[in-house]
């Protein structure tokens, strides 16, 4: 008896040793918080200081990155939160995220939707991914989330049916696109042209 009760807990730590990867989890943990430090530096001084902070560091961390996520998908596909956790998860979407690879982004596409849909992906990381691929590939936005600097305020990306957009907001869990708007402006400091508003400041 006590032998067979023996060799279900050997089981079932076997088994749950093959369905967790800490070490990967680790790994993706330390890559997000790399990348926020370093975002959190360049968000200072003026707004060209900043540009130039950005792209020096999509250069010297985004990319290596990329090729990081590449040879994940490729040994494992898209983690899951079984191997992972719901924050590597977030993690592995926060820096495919910040990639420019728009094939990787497509290929991941559906997986980011299965982990929004699963509760692992907050709606605004949702948005944010499926509006940033959209004006990637040269096509309106649906969520509203994805601002471009003109003339030295933050524009809305084209996005489809404008008189609707609030109703798709809401339906996936977002807040209206006022209060988005508001919110860029305090984390910005700028000016930021509401499309539904646009005499409003």
């Amino acid at each position: 008896m006590k032998v067979s009760i023996l060799l279900v807990i050997l089981f079932t730590v076997l088994v749950v040793d093959a369905q967790t990867d800490e070490k990967l989890r680790s790994e993706l943990l330390a890559m997000r918080d790399r990348d926020q430090a370093a975002r959190e530096a360049c968000d200072k001084g003026t707004t060209d200081d900043r540009i130039t902070c950005y792209v020096k560091f999509a250069e010297d961390d985004d990319r290596p990155n990329t090729e990081r996520l590449k040879a994940i998908l490729k040994a494992g596909g898209f983690p899951d939160a079984k191997a992972v956790g719901k924050d590597g998860v977030e993690a592995f979407y926060l820096i495919l995220q910040h990639s420019a690879d728009i094939e990787l982004k497509k290929q991941c596409l559906e997986h980011i939707t299965k982990a929004f849909e699963a509760k692992l992906l907050a709606p605004i990381s949702y948005a944010n991914f499926t509006d940033r691929l959209l004006v990637n590939l040269g096509k309106p936005q649906v969520y509203g989330s994805n601002f471009e600097l003109k003339d030295g305020k933050l524009v809305m990306s084209a996005t489809e049916d404008l008189n609707n957009l609030d109703k798709r907001r809401a339906k996936i869990g977002l807040p209206p696109i006022a209060d988005y708007v508001k919110m860029l402006r305090d984390v910005y400091k700028m000016e930021v042209v509401d499309p539904l508003r646009p005499i409003d400041r």
